[in-house]
């Protein structure tokens, strides 16, 4: 039974209380952290690998060897459109702000501006979690997939994927998974850091899934490193340390390998309604930092003017109106895409297969 109100006994409002998910970007920020935005639908970028040919010992009386010179390979991309949007409709403005007394001076018109910056707030939240999750696809898999909805039942959908072709990647089954009887899971991350290494580029970090770690912990040669007396190989220490904020655990640094360990605790929520983590649990990716970068393309659309406007940008505001039926909505868009400087520069384990 619902309680009656007393209208001539005094009552006291308290503040609103609101609970708003961390929104982390840990991923996007380590590794895609460079933002780059355009004019154009597209993006062309040309990649020249070169090579580790050493110079040739040339013989008396000959002039010199002739070299071959490396060509390079224009590739295209066209990233994704986001567009969360939201309507706003006089039943929305006309209760009571949370925190707001029952006899108010407020206005729906004043509402509006706050549930204004309401939507804007958490539409930019929701478009910072896809990037997070696309930038962890494509440090996982080498790829991001777009999965397009055509309706907002979120039953209709097309899927398209921007593949980079990542080839640094082991996934491990049958007794050679981390979680059987695995011969060495240290050597595993051993060769690791030998592939980027030998790829140029100087692995700084590990970041490993929690079932990956529990595995890597039952490991003997992994435990050995660690006992080693004589010298100092290494030392885990957990913490969680602030990160971008929220959800990033240190777990300690391997000298022989060169690696800080760290483990990701940030989790999203998908359409299906499953709370997912953003970094596969039997996953560990070794590293450099500053990877990629994240590539913006422009968003154009139709305006009060009846003209179309392009703008360049990581988010693109728009606000239109059905005055017919009193509707207002308010979206954001944005076209991002991660992309690598080069698809080789990390290795990837799948310990679990």
């Amino acid at each position: 039974m619902a309680n009656e109100i007393n209208l001539n006994n005094p009552r006291t409002m308290k503040p609103a209380r609101s609970k708003n998910m961390p929104v982390t970007t840990f991923i996007r920020d380590t590794f895609f952290g460079q933002a780059n935005t355009f004019l154009t639908k597209t993006v062309d970028i040309d990649f020249r690998k070169g090579g580790r040919q050493i110079a040739p010992f040339v013989a008396k009386n000959v002039g010199g060897i002739n070299m071959e010179r490396k060509g390079f390979e224009t590739k295209n991309y066209e990233p994704p459109k986001i567009a969360p949007q939201r309507v706003l409709r006089p039943e929305v403005l006309e209760p009571r702000l949370p925190g707001e007394t029952v006899h108010t001076s407020q206005s729906p018109e004043e509402r509006q501006d706050y549930f204004l910056e309401q939507d804007s707030q958490e539409m930019e939240d929701s478009i910072s979690r896809r990037e997070e999750l696309m930038c962890s696809e494509l440090l996982t898999d080498g790829k991001v997939t777009v999965k397009g909805y055509i309706d907002n039942d979120l039953t209709n959908f097309r899927t398209d994927e921007v593949n980079y072709q990542l080839n640094n990647k082991l996934t491990l089954t049958g007794t050679d998974a981390w979680n059987d009887s695995a011969p060495s899971r240290y050597k595993d991350l051993a060769n690791g850091v030998e592939t980027v290494l030998k790829s140029g580029y100087n692995p700084e970090m590990a970041i490993i899934g929690q079932d990956a770690w529990s595995d890597l912990l039952n490991d003997s040669d992994f435990k050995d490193k660690l006992d080693n007396r004589r010298m100092e190989m290494g030392m885990i220490n957990p913490e969680f340390r602030t990160v971008d904020g929220h959800g990033v655990k240190y777990l300690g640094f391997i000298s022989d390998l060169g690696l800080d360990f760290y483990t990701y605790y940030s989790w999203y929520m998908d359409y299906d309604g499953v709370v997912k983590p953003y970094f596969p649990s039997d996953h560990v990716a070794i590293a450099p930092q500053g990877i990629g970068e994240m590539l913006y393309a422009a968003v154009t659309q139709l305006e009060d003017d009846k003209r179309y406007h392009t703008y360049e940008g990581t988010r693109v505001p728009k606000i239109f109106a059905d005055t017919s039926n009193d509707a207002m909505t308010f979206r954001m868009t944005s076209k991002p895409l991660p992309a690598p400087f080069d698809i080789d520069s990390w290795y990837v384990i799948d310990t679990r297969g």
